[in-house]
């Protein structure tokens, strides 16, 4: 919910989505954050790990800038879950998921077509989430990193909150002066673009 609620406010705030998609610089600063994060967390006997989560309406602009990105930042504590939105073609972002599993680095990246599971929360859950633990468990074993001994959890302890039929994240492009509508928020929220930006 917390992901959902930061998309909602970030087109709120008068965002306006454009060309080109350039992902490296996130994706060169989220891996020195990881590497920082986890000495940090190996000095005070923890383990920390990083997920960053992109979503994005259309492929990268730059394939092989991207690919050449993600090998340099292969030996961070790092995964990167990207979600495509939208009816864009996003043959490159696939093509950036497929490509780790054909390189001698580990492969960190994974591309997920929202559409394709977008009437079910469990279906996304399950897409996003396919690569993670076996990416974890690489980094953990290349860098010689052991488990913490294991807990144990109660029964009790466990909480599983209602799922939800739907999770929308459509962008609606009305047909006013270029008013986007946000749904999947009972809130609403509309941003009116201004007249420089022309009309969608």
């Amino acid at each position: 919910q917390g992901v959902l609620d930061a998309y909602h406010k970030t087109f709120k705030s008068g965002l306006v989505m454009s060309s080109p998609t350039v992902v490296t610089e996130i994706i060169g600063t989220a891996a020195a954050f990881a590497r920082s994060a986890q000495e940090g967390a190996e000095r005070e006997g923890k383990q920390k790990y990083t997920t960053l989560l992109i979503l994005t309406d259309g492929a990268v602009s730059d394939v092989q800038a991207t690919v050449k990105c993600l090998e340099t930042c292969s030996d961070a504590p790092l995964s990167i879950i990207i979600v495509g939105i939208g009816s864009a073609n996003f043959s490159a972002m696939q093509f950036l998921d497929d490509v780790g599993e054909s390189k001698p680095k580990p492969d960190i990246c994974q591309f997920v077509e929202f559409n394709a599971h977008k009437r079910s929360r469990q279906s996304l859950t399950a897409a996003t989430m396919s690569e993670l633990p076996d990416q974890l468990v690489s980094y953990f074993q290349r860098n010689g990193i052991q488990p913490f001994p294991k807990q144990e959890v109660e029964e009790e302890d466990i909480v599983i909150e209602p799922a939800e039929e739907e999770i929308d994240l459509t962008l609606d492009f009305g047909e006013g002066e270029g008013d986007i509508v946000l749904g999947g928020d009972s809130s609403g929220g509309v941003y009116v673009p201004p007249p420089k930006f022309g009309s969608w």
